[in-house]
């Protein structure tokens, strides 16, 4: 910990140094503003303003930091190696070489203090303390010292993830609100005005980064015929966080918004991503893709529009909102684009399951529990849960919430996917593809031009496409006759199967070369659709405006035409050509600008911290899981049993077995207390403890049937 030296400010009449240097130096330290003020104010005491000792001080707020680091390693498991192996995200190389300058205390700071885990002034301040020196201790400590709450989020802390934005992040975000007229792409006549198309948006109730829309345009054949567009308008973040400001910094700091059963952590501030949004009823920017689909549903390759864009949101829908319309009718009528693009997301799924896509391949997938934390002034902690259980996608074959379902055991605690659902993926999967393909197409284009014609600046485009390998099933037969025999069967409604399948799907790769996605069915596919809450798709967008921008520049400078004085290096990632005196010549002037010459988008910046972020959120989903059967545990006088259904063995000497408990939506361990299981097999099983803290939860056979049927679908308040 490093201490600058500033001056003594006021705290309850006194001038207090040990406040002033205190101040700052806590930050992502604590889940809230709070808990940090809280860390701040114990050095706002009389006592602290009594020390005048700039080294005391300093000593103090270094033990207290130590102490504070220690707490977070409550709950982890593995040598010292590992835990220094999962903090490896927050490695700089430049750590060892770089100078530092003792006054400044900022997030890389922080960053070093957690990846340094310095442990030592905590459990000697501990052991002064006579507490446990252990990181339960350390835990305790702080929540007696009321700066953490009973279930701070230490994951998140020891993550190294910003809990909060700087007061110079919110000021740059709302710097960035009062500079949106810049916009480059209106200058370069490249933002075309889509406010004539009727725009929904579908997402959750809950959902406040709304990044994508849906319409459909009717087009009109020379024989008077018509077909359809559909457009997909996704939210022009760039425009608000152009790749040099400090709004865009803030977001590859992050690189994710993450998403935990208490809320979510954004990756832009939350003032500028309400601008950012595509809000109904209002003007946003965004980046529009145009397209058609042939009767098979494949892509039509050549009608593919790409293009910066104004649109106005008319309809701001949930998910429940549109199955209802689609239902009722309205979707068909007044309101016939949802059913058309209804029409085209069918089409799409069975185009890409005859492709081979996951879909396909898993035609039940196991059912999934999301985990909700509210506020609750009835419970002792201030906090309830809830459980909803959900299925992911059913091949194709659409399925409401008021259509009969096929009778398992799992259908009466989980909602079907719904027609809403198959809709929204289906047209963010096509964008996806189409992009990819887009590329491709104006790649060929742009080679002709520069073969064939003379171009000023160099304007090849690059974009991040996701692979996946086909799965190896010719080494493998006799794991292929098993997991097609559990297909065939339908054992344990069909999760068997889905479980063993698992370890033939090949991991997904970022590149900058073309390559097809076996999971998708698709031969490319490009991730853009989220801007507002994924770094990499953010780059996406710049990548394809500046390719868009650059083309524009030489379309202007092959006619002779200036260029507008306020376009910038910024906006196209290179030198911007000036004007030459021809001295008469015919012949416009050749621009050469060399690679160094360019902003490279380098599409692994921040894949290191959405690394860490996915075992970040499985593991608050999981703490939370677990402290909700903790409370049906704690407030029940008689053995909480579930439902389960054994998945497959795990550990054949052990008798360790994977369980689906259904009422639950968690896929779990079990080690069998009855000897060796078959696949399939419903077990009644009780809890026989779960500590969530240290991410414990085991499982005993139950003495008779029980389960969530016969209680409250919330658990009791702890």
């Amino acid at each position: 910990a490093r201490i600058s030296k500033k001056e003594k400010i006021s705290v309850n009449g006194k001038k207090c140094q040990a406040y002033q240097l205190a101040k700052g130096r806590f930050l992502d330290l604590a889940c809230t503003i709070e808990g940090e003020m809280s860390l701040e104010n114990l050095f706002a005491t009389d006592l602290a303003c009594e020390e005048t000792d700039e080294e005391v001080i300093r000593g103090a707020i270094i033990a207290l930091q130590s102490l504070l680091i220690m707490g977070t390693q409550v709950g982890v498991k593995g040598t010292p190696q590992q835990q220094k192996k999962k903090l490896s995200h927050l490695f700089r190389k430049d750590d060892f070489t770089r100078d530092v300058d003792p006054d400044v205390w900022d997030a890389d700071s922080i960053r070093k203090l957690k990846h340094d885990l310095h442990q030592t002034a905590g459990t000697q301040l501990m052991a002064k303390l006579l507490r446990k020196r252990t990181s339960q201790g350390a835990f305790d400590l702080l929540l007696d010292l009321g700066v953490w709450s009973k279930h701070e989020d230490v994951v998140l802390l020891r993550s190294g993830f910003p809990t909060r934005f700087t007061d110079e992040e919110e000021a740059a975000a709302k710097q960035a609100i009062e500079n949106a007229s810049n916009d480059p792409d209106k200058l370069l006549g490249l933002r075309k005005d889509l406010r004539r198309l009727k725009v929904y948006t579908i997402d959750s109730a809950s959902t406040s980064e709304i990044d994508d829309g849906l319409s459909v345009e009717v087009l009109t054949n020379e024989d008077g015929s018509v077909r359809q567009r559909f457009w997909i308008h996704i939210a022009d973040a760039d425009h608000w966080a152009p790749r040099d400001s400090n709004v865009f910094e803030a977001a590859r700091r992050r690189a994710t918004s993450i998403y935990l059963p208490s809320g979510s952590v954004p990756m832009f501030p939350r003032s500028i991503t309400g601008m950012m949004s595509l809000t109904a009823n209002r003007d946003a920017y965004a980046l529009s893709l145009g397209v058609e689909l042939q009767p098979n549903g494949a892509i039509d390759t050549s009608s593919i529009v790409v293009t910066p864009s104004l649109i106005r949101v008319s309809y701001r829908l949930t998910y429940e909102d549109v199955d209802d319309m689609l239902d009722e009718g309205v979707g068909y009528n007044e309101e016939w684009q949802l059913g058309a693009l209804l029409t085209a997301a069918t089409k799409r799924r069975a185009y890409r399951v005859s492709n081979g896509s996951s879909e396909g391949m898993v035609p039940n997938p196991i059912p999934q529990a999301s985990v909700a934390v509210v506020p609750d002034d009835d419970a002792p902690d201030g906090v309830s849960i809830s459980i909803n259980v959900e299925v992911s996608h059913n091949a194709g074959i659409n399925q409401t919430a008021s259509a009969e379902a096929p009778v398992l055991n799992t259908a009466m605690h989980a909602s079907p996917a719904s027609q809403s659902n198959l809709l929204v993926t289906e047209m963010m999967i096509l964008s996806g593809e189409a992009l990819g393909k887009w590329k491709q197409y104006f790649a060929e284009e742009e080679e002709q031009i520069v073969n064939g014609q003379l171009l000023q600046v160099r304007n090849v485009l690059k974009l991040p496409y996701r692979s996946q390998k086909e799965p190896d099933l010719r080494s493998r037969p006799e794991e292929v006759s098993v997991m097609r025999n559990l297909q065939k069967t339908g054992t344990g409604y069909g999760y068997c199967h889905a479980w063993y399948t698992r370890r033939f799907f090949k991991p997904v790769k970022v590149e900058e070369s073309l390559a097809s996605h076996a999971g998708m069915g698709l031969d490319c596919y490009v991730q853009w659709t989220s801007p507002i809450r994924r770094f990499g798709d953010l780059q996406a967008h710049a990548a394809v405006k500046r390719y868009l921008r650059r083309k524009k520049v030489n379309k202007l400078l092959r006619e002779g035409s200036s260029l507008p004085p306020a376009i910038r290096y910024e906006d196209l990632g290179c030198s911007v050509p000036k004007a030459v005196d021809n001295s008469g010549e015919e012949e416009l002037t050749k621009f050469e600008l060399d690679e160094e010459d360019e902003d490279y988008i380098n599409y692994k910046d921040g894949l290191a911290m959405i690394t860490a972020t996915r075992p970040l959120q499985r593991q608050s989903q999981q703490y939370w899981m677990f402290e909700y059967i903790q409370r049906l545990v704690t407030n029940s006088d008689k053995e909480i049993a579930f439902e389960c259904v054994v998945l497959g063995c795990i550990d054949y000497e052990r008798y360790r077995y994977a369980i689906y408990v259904h009422e639950l939506g968690l896929e779990h361990s079990y080690l069998s207390e009855i000897g060796a299981l078959k696949p399939g097999q419903t077990l009644w099983l009780k809890v026989s403890s779960a500590y969530p803290r240290m991410g414990m939860l085991t499982f005993t056979l139950s003495s008779k049937g029980g389960g969530l049927a016969a209680r409250p679908n919330t658990a009791p308040a702890a």
